[in-house]
C-alpha cells in the first residue's frame, strides 16, 4: 500500500491547507444572536500587554497543557524544556513579551497579530482604517474577499466580532515555519520533527498537520501511512480553549475572545470532509489496485486520483465561498448555507466542547459524509472540474463555482445543498459549543 502514502503526501502537498474558505463568513452566521454573546463588549489589547498581565500565571497554565498533551495525544512531539515560557524584564517592549509567548506555545514567531477586525464584503471602511493583507498575515497572498479594519488599543469592540475575526486568523500563518525542514531556526527548535505529510516547498503546506485530523481511516491506510496520525489539531484546540478560559476569568476579555476564535478555527476545520478523510471517494480495494499499477510502473492511475480529489476539494471550497460572498454583498440573509449555520435546533442545552470532541464527534461526522459529498460533486459540476485528471484547479482564481453549479444542473445543485446543509449545521452547532466551553470555569 505504498500508494496510499504517496497519494496522501502529494495530495496534501499543495496549497489546499484550508478547509472551509474564510471562516469568518461562517462564524458571523453561526454565532448570530447567540444569547451568551449578547451585549458583550471588550477593549482591544496588544498581545504583549496580555502576556505581561498574566505572566505570573502562564508558566503553570502552559505546563498543565504540556502534561495533558503528552498524556492524551499518543503521537504528540513533546515541547523541549528550552522553550518553557520565560518572562522578559517588566520593562521589556511588547514585542519581547509577544515573542516569549509565541515561542512557548510553538506558534510562528513571525505572526502579525495586529489589532484588527475583518469586515463583511461590501462593508465600507475609512481609508485611514483599512489594513492590507500583509498587515494581518505572513503569507504572500491571501483571499481577495477579505477586508480588514484597524483597531486601536483600548478601542471598544464586541466579543462577537472579535471571535468571528479570530476564527480565520490561524490561516494567516500561525502554524507555518514550525518543522525541521521548514528552513527556519524556529522549525529546528520546536522539535516537531520534519513535516509529517505535505511538501515544505509550498507556502501553505506546513500548516496541514495542525489543521487536519485523519482519525477515522482504515487500518490499511494507517499501516501504509502511519505519519497521518501526527496531527496537532487537538493540541491546538485544547491549548486555545484553556487560554481563553483563563483570560476571560481574569479580566483580559479581548484575548479571551480572540483565543476562543482561534480554537474555533480548528474545530471548524474538522467539519470539512476533505480535512477528515485523506481520499474521499476512493475505497481500500481501489487503492490496492492503484498500488499494484504504480508498482508495475504505471503511475497514471495514482496521479489521476490525486488530481481528481484535489480538484473536488477546490470546487467545494469555491462553491461555499462564492455563495456566501454573494449573499453578504447583496444582503440575502436567507441564503441556505446561512440558515443552516444559524440553525440551533440540534444544539443541546448546556453542552460544551470536550477535550476529545474534535476527534470523537466532529471529525467522525465529517468523515462519514465524505464519500457522499465527493460523489455529489461529480453530479453537480461539469466533469472538466471534478472528473478530468488533466485539469489543475490547485491555483485556480476567479472561477465562480456557484454560478457554474447553477447553470450546469439546477436539480443537482439542490442535491448538493442538501448534502451541505448538515455539514453547515454541524459547523454552527460545534462553533457555539466552543463559545460555551470558553465561558465555562
Amino acid at each position: 500500500m505504498k500508494v496510499a502514502a504517496g497519494i496522501a503526501a502529494v495530495l496534501l502537498a499543495g496549497p489546499l491547507a484550508h478547509a472551509w474558505s474564510d471562516h469568518s463568513f461562517c462564524t458571523w452566521q453561526a454565532l448570530n444572536g447567540m444569547p451568551e454573546l449578547s451585549g458583550r463588549m471588550t477593549q482591544a489589547e496588544s498581545l504583549g500587554d496580555y502576556v505581561r498581565a498574566r505572566a505570573d500565571a502562564l508558566p503553570a497554565l502552559l505546563e498543565r497543557e504540556e502534561s495533558w498533551a503528552r498524556a492524551e495525544l499518543p503521537d504528540y512531539a513533546p515541547r523541549p524544556d528550552a522553550l518553557k515560557f520565560q518572562a522578559p524584564a517588566r520593562s521589556a517592549p511588547d514585542a519581547a513579551w509577544q515573542l516569549a509567548f509565541l515561542r512557548a506555545i510553538r506558534v510562528n514567531e513571525q505572526a502579525r497579530l495586529s489589532l484588527f477586525l475583518q469586515r463583511r464584503p461590501g462593508q465600507a471602511i475609512a481609508p485611514v482604517r483599512r489594513l492590507d493583507w500583509q498587515a494581518v498575515s505572513t503569507l504572500h497572498s491571501g483571499s481577495g474577499n477579505a477586508q480588514f479594519e484597524k483597531l486601536d488599543a483600548g478601542e471598544a469592540v464586541s466579543a462577537y466580532e472579535v471571535i468571528a475575526t479570530a476564527s480565520s486568523e490561524p490561516d494567516y500563518g500561525l502554524d507555518l515555519g514550525l518543522w525541521a525542514d521548514s528552513g527556519t531556526a524556529q522549525g529546528m527548535a520546536t522539535r516537531f520533527g520534519p513535516l509529517p505529510f505535505g511538501n515544505p516547498r509550498f507556502e501553505y503546506s506546513g500548516q496541514a498537520p495542525f489543521h487536519m485530523g485523519f482519525f477515522h481511516e482504515s487500518r490499511v491506510i494507517y499501516a501504509a501511512a502511519g505519519y497521518l496520525k501526527r496531527s496537532y489539531v487537538e493540541a491546538r484546540i485544547h491549548l486555545y480553549l484553556s487560554l481563553a478560559r483563563d483570560a476571560l476569568a481574569h479580566g483580559r476579555a479581548y484575548w479571551g475572545w480572540r483565543f476562543t476564535g482561534w480554537a474555533m478555527h480548528y474545530v471548524q476545520d474538522l467539519t470539512q470532509p476533505y480535512h477528515a478523510r485523506v481520499l474521499p471517494g476512493i475505497g481500500t480495494g481501489r487503492l490496492i489496485w492503484i498500488d499494484l499499477q504504480d508498482l508495475l510502473g504505471r503511475h497514471g492511475p495514482k496521479n489521476d486520483a490525486i488530481n481528481r480529489v484535489t480538484n473536488r476539494h477546490t470546487v467545494i471550497e469555491g462553491y461555499q465561498l462564492g455563495r456566501m460572498a454573494m449573499a453578504y454583498s447583496t444582503g440575502h440573509d436567507d441564503e441556505p448555507l446561512f440558515l443552516a449555520l444559524r440553525d440551533t435546533s440540534g444544539d443541546r442545552a448546556n453542552w460544551q466542547f470536550g477535550p476529545h470532541t474534535g476527534r470523537d464527534l466532529v471529525s467522525a461526522e465529517a468523515a462519514a459524509a465524505a464519500d457522499a459529498l465527493d460523489a455529489q460533486l461529480v453530479l453537480s459540476f461539469p466533469s472538466h472540474y471534478t472528473d478530468d485528471p488533466a485539469t489543475d484547479l490547485s491555483k485556480a482564481k476567479d472561477i465562480d463555482f456557484a454560478a457554474i453549479a447553477h447553470d450546469h444542473a439546477p436539480d443537482q445543485e439542490k442535491a448538493l445543498l442538501a448534502q451541505m446543509r448538515p455539514l453547515m449545521q454541524a459547523m454552527g452547532r460545534h462553533s457555539r459549543a466552543v463559545v460555551r466551553a470558553a465561558l465555562s470555569s
